[in-house]
């Protein structure tokens, strides 16, 4: 039984109603605010937990602006121990930086924090390339950056930065033996660390190096070696806009070693009296 018709219209039969398109009007205003939400929904910035001059932190940003992802930087002073926070520990149990939040979803260690931008942003990107050799490569390289050199690593800077103490003859010693010959075995012989093509793991070995390079202290201890792959590269990804293959990269290349060179700045500006600052550069002079 079907309802009665209104006067004066004309009810369309069952098959030819289901049939009859929508008008193209509002189908055309449905697709473009559809692209204009899917546009909103990848440009709103992910929250990164950072810390200035930190490499760990230094590489998911340096990822982030080649592949095009905003990331909104929440800055964690450890100084003032923010890290310890009940707040912060609710993020990260370990108390460590940086942490990532992707509108809620939590993830720590920058390594994991890279795979995740890479696969959900950039899956063909050049940085990981789709070759199950040439990513045992990057991942080895990773992980003896991470579990072997930089413990190493930031036993020597932390004294340094934190406690402004000079270090002796036995530290500049050991830092060159575990760190700087470290990073000359991840490099290897050829002119990136997969022999030919940028990756994920330069990102990461040059912004150890950065501090590395950067500090007259550190000047005899830095081989040669080292000193022309982070200036090569430091031109190539300032001047080459075709350096990842990556038009969205492209444009942003240049950028990645003046804001690398900013947190070396900005970490003495930022936690350092005058005092300290002028007790801090007799030593590093």
């Amino acid at each position: 039984e079907t309802a009665p018709t209104p006067p004066g219209r004309t009810l369309l039969p069952t098959r030819q109603a289901e049939q009859t398109p929508l008008p193209h009007k509002a189908s055309g205003t449905r697709l473009r605010a559809s692209r204009v939400l899917e546009r909103f929904e990848t440009k709103m910035p992910y929250t990164l937990y950072n810390l200035y001059g930190s490499p760990p932190c230094a590489t998911v940003r340096m990822l982030a602006k080649h592949i095009g992802v905003d990331l909104e930087l929440k800055d964690v002073d450890t100084f003032k121990k923010e890290q310890f926070t009940p707040e912060y520990l609710k993020l990260n149990p370990f108390h460590r930086i940086p942490t990532f939040s992707d509108d809620g979803f939590i993830i720590y260690e920058s390594t994991a924090i890279c795979y995740y931008l890479l696969r959900k942003h950039a899956p063909d990107s050049e940085l990981y390339p789709n070759c199950n050799r040439a990513r045992a490569r990057i991942d080895q390289a990773l992980a003896t950056i991470t579990s072997t050199i930089q413990p190493h690593y930031f036993k020597f800077m932390k004294p340094l930065f934190y406690e402004l103490k000079k270090p002796t003859s036995e530290d500049l010693k050991e830092f060159e033996e575990n760190v700087i010959k470290g990073f000359e075995q991840v490099l290897g012989d050829g002119n990136y660390v997969l022999g030919d093509k940028l990756s994920l793991a330069d990102l990461s070995l040059v912004a150890h190096l950065t501090l590395v390079v950067e500090l007259p202290l550190l000047e005899a201890q830095t081989s040669q070696k080292l000193k022309s792959y982070y200036e090569r590269l430091k031109t190539e990804l300032r001047l080459n806009r075709t350096a990842l293959n990556t038009p969205k990269a492209d444009t942003k290349c240049w950028e990645t070693f003046n804001f690398l060179l900013k947190d070396l700045n900005r970490t003495t500006k930022s936690y350092y009296s005058d005092n300290c600052k002028r007790l801090l550069q007799k030593h590093l002079s």
